[in-house]
């Protein structure tokens, strides 16, 4: 069975009236499509994870883009 990873990249507005844009990454087994997400792995003395961004990063690099549907 082949493993894919794929990325679908859209543009959204938020609350604040700013447009932006996500990315979503899924993996494809098969023919079964299922969404995945990096974790954000927030440190207990900062809140923050110094490490996220890198992460998404590196997914984007890898994944190709999500055929659209005909």
């Amino acid at each position: 069975m082949q493993v894919e990873l794929f990325k679908k990249q859209s543009k959204y507005v938020d609350k604040d009236n700013v447009e932006r844009s996500a990315t979503r990454f899924y993996v494809q087994c098969g023919e079964v499509l299922v969404p995945i997400e990096v974790t954000y792995f927030k440190d207990k003395e900062t809140g923050k994870d110094p490490q996220y961004s890198g992460r998404r990063e590196v997914m984007k690099a890898f994944a190709n883009n999500l055929p659209e549907k005909n």
